[in-house]
């Protein structure tokens, strides 16, 4: 559990959740850019060399190194490219292979409001 914290601290986005920030819209948010490049097959374009940067400043959670292979954890991007989020470090994290890979509809979701202490539905602070 310690180790966690401690990824999620390095993320920075703990951090954002104890300074008390307020969301930010969609019009102010630099993770957002809109629809995604995509390949002749309508497949999403994504950069290795984003996620290397990613990488470079925020090491894997369990080993603290910063190196792509991170056993049982998977770089993740915090707005969907498909949602239109950017294919940058800003919005990318580290995410749990166990939440990643869940079937349930809503494991995701819930990881991310816990993660970032609001309420998806109504932008309103959650305590965990």
């Amino acid at each position: 559990m310690k180790r966690i914290f401690i990824a999620l601290a390095l993320s920075g986005m703990v951090a954002s959740v104890f300074a008390g920030h307020a969301p930010i819209t969609h019009e102010k948010d630099a993770r957002y850019c809109g629809q995604p490049k995509r390949d002749a097959k309508g497949v999403i374009i994504r950069s290795a060399a984003q996620v290397r940067k990613f990488v470079q400043v925020f090491p894997c959670p369990t080993t603290l190194l910063h190196i792509r292979a991170c056993k049982g954890w998977d770089v993740d991007h915090v707005i969907p490219m498909a949602s239109g989020g950017c294919d940058t470090p800003i919005n990318m994290q580290w995410l749990p292979n166990t939440i990643k890979n869940c079937t349930a509809s809503d494991c995701k979701d819930r990881w991310e409001r816990l993660y970032h202490g609001v309420d998806g539905i109504n932008r309103q602070k959650v305590v965990p």
